[in-house]
């Protein structure tokens, strides 16, 4: 099963061995999405697998107790270590708001179809996402709004955006 790194263990949390998850992104709407997950060791590379006992948010992730880790050493033996998830968490349904990582390599269209890049990575300005746009001149950052997205096919892997006059010139800048 693919795993993707989404945050690290910053801390024990109380006497029971509860983690204290840092969440990379800052925000984590799949937390109830959650089943398993894997610690790694940022040293050795070594994971262990471990299934979710309990969870809840808490400041920029979430508190997570877990069977395989009982009182705060185990939970302190574990601090730095890097938490992974299955990628399957972030595939959206239906009427879902999708996960970056589903358009990943989609081809960017204007509305006549003409082909303006490949998204190859995801950026942010803090106000929105952006997606980062290899173009014939260079990489662009494109912000993802949906005043911008007129269509996601997931079919054929493209995005179909209607963008501002010059915001491609601006970009390139």
């Amino acid at each position: 099963m693919e795993m993707k790194l989404v945050g690290k263990v910053k801390d024990a949390h109380g006497l029971r061995g509860e983690l204290y998850i840092l969440v990379f992104a800052g925000e984590a709407s799949w937390i109830k999405k959650l089943k398993n997950f894997e610690l790694r060791s940022p040293r050795t590379e070594e994971s262990v697998a471990h299934t979710v006992e309990k969870i809840k948010p808490f400041k920029q992730g979430f508190i997570l107790k877990t069977p395989l880790l009982n009182d705060r050493n185990a939970a302190e033996a574990v601090k730095g270590f890097e938490f992974h998830i299955p990628a399957d968490i972030f595939v959206s349904k239906p009427g879902e708001t999708i996960y970056l990582n589903e358009i990943l390599n989609f081809v960017v269209k204007n509305p006549a179809q003409d082909t303006i890049g490949t998204i190859k990575a995801f950026s942010s300005n803090g106000a929105q996402d952006l997606l980062v746009v290899e173009t014939k001149k260079g990489k662009v950052e494109i912000p993802f709004v949906e005043a911008f997205i007129k269509k996601i096919d997931f079919k054929h892997q493209s995005v179909v955006m209607d963008l501002p006059e010059g915001i491609l010139d601006l970009e390139n800048l």
